[in-house]
């Protein structure tokens, strides 16, 4: 089943303070002008591959939960990133980003959101399952939540290729060399 680890977060703002015994189920929908780009740096310059959010429109995604005092605990709530979706503004970057990703063998990057702590001060701390390149590794990090006329959840987290098993191309004879760490930067905008 598909849902969206950002979409999850409204749950924090749809959720009564009762605590919930069993396992619920949220219709979550992304809202068009929300953002996911993923950024990295050569020795030559920096480049940015933005996931093409549109590819969301007319899909609604669920979410399933517990809630255990401030904290959400997740179930079965994975979203497909389809890396053809991310464009990294020229053919010839888009061509070394799916070398980089194995894209041939592994087609997505998948997200499984697994808890949202929101006992902190400010940010709320979200745990999520990256499989990327078919390694998966779990991160926790800070998320912004603010609600105006919709939902907007901001956050970024910093990854080494490494952790994947991933290798960068190497480019005009190992003279183009790309940093191992990258940064995963979302603005996400959504609506229940």
């Amino acid at each position: 089943m598909k849902t969206y680890f950002p979409l999850l977060f409204a749950l924090i703002f749809t959720l009564s303070g009762v605590a919930q015994t069993g396992l619920e189920t949220k219709k979550i929908d992304i809202l068009p002008d929300s953002h996911l780009t993923i950024k990295g740096t050569t020795n030559i310059n920096d480049f940015e591959c933005e996931f093409n959010t549109l590819r969301f429109k007319n899909e609604t995604f669920k979410v399933h939960y517990t809630e255990n005092g401030d904290i959400l605990y997740f179930k079965n709530s994975v979203l497909p990133l389809e890396n053809v979706y991310f464009d990294c503004g020229n053919r010839k970057i888009n061509k070394d980003f799916h070398e980089l990703l194995k894209s041939e063998e592994h087609p997505e990057i998948l997200l499984k959101l697994k808890k949202i702590d929101m006992r902190g001060e400010g940010n709320s701390i979200v745990t999520i399952g990256f499989t990327i390149a078919g390694v998966n590794n779990d991160y926790k990090f800070p998320v912004e939540i603010t609600r105006d006329q919709q939902l907007c959840f901001d956050g970024k987290l910093k990854l080494n290729i490494k952790d994947f098993n991933l290798e960068a191309p190497s480019k005009i004879f190992g003279l183009i060399v790309l940093d191992e760490e990258i940064e995963i930067n979302f603005n996400l905008n959504v609506k229940t």
